[in-house]
């Protein structure tokens, strides 16, 4: 996916533009990391079963979904790309908050950083 192109491309520099951007481009079939509109319920109803002192709780949700944040892909592991107008957050499938890894770049920044290998990442496959 050419993700210079798609941020050329973005009208709103906000995670549904990213997004409604990302799903007008056809997606690679073995792609490791799948973009999806349909990840926001899924996502929150992942955080209210798995809330606790150590995980993402739905008043952590609230507070970032202040920014606009969006959950925007998972990866075949089930572990979550999401982002706000300013932060891309790497949430693993555990929901801990200890592993959240969180990148001050837009959502087409960080990806165009990602696809040349320039972010390393503990919980994302090495994007091919």
């Amino acid at each position: 996916m050419d993700f210079r192109l798609i941020n050329e491309q973005l009208i709103e520099r906000n995670p549904h533009g990213f997004l409604t951007a990302v799903l007008a481009t056809e997606q690679e079939e073995d792609a490791s990391i799948i973009f999806s509109g349909d990840l926001e319920e899924q996502f929150e109803q992942a955080v209210a079963f798995l809330s606790s002192a150590e995980t993402l709780t739905l008043d952590d949700l609230k507070e970032w979904q202040v920014n606009e944040f969006l959950v925007v892909a998972q990866t075949i592991d089930g572990d979550y790309i999401a982002g706000t107008k300013d932060q891309t957050f790497v949430i693993p499938v555990s929901l801990y908050k200890s592993d959240i890894e969180s990148f001050d770049l837009f959502l087409s920044d960080f990806f165009i950083d990602y696809s040349t290998q320039k972010i390393h990442s503990s919980i994302l496959p090495t994007y091919r």
